[in-house]
């Protein structure tokens, strides 16, 4: 079963894919393209993941991993 905690890799992984950087909406976009399953299948992950990954992306910018949210434009991750 999935949590919130794999959506930490998962941005990381869409980051990747997507150059580095991307809207917010395109990560989503990546992360569902590439793990519905499971996310379906984790319960009720299902209903909160989309929320979740804000959650997620907080733990990269602490950790150093995503850039800090005054570095980007409002609706952009990037990797640092």
């Amino acid at each position: 079963m999935k949590t919130r905690v794999d959506l930490c890799d998962w941005i990381v992984d869409a980051l990747k894919d997507l150059g580095g950087s991307a809207q917010i909406r395109k990560v989503c976009d990546h992360i569902w393209e590439h793990h519905d399953t499971d996310i379906i299948d984790s319960g009720n992950f299902r209903f909160t993941w989309q929320e979740d990954v804000y959650w997620a992306a907080t733990q990269l910018r602490a950790k150093g991993v995503l850039k800090n949210a005054k570095a980007t434009s409002k609706s952009v991750w990037a990797l640092a």
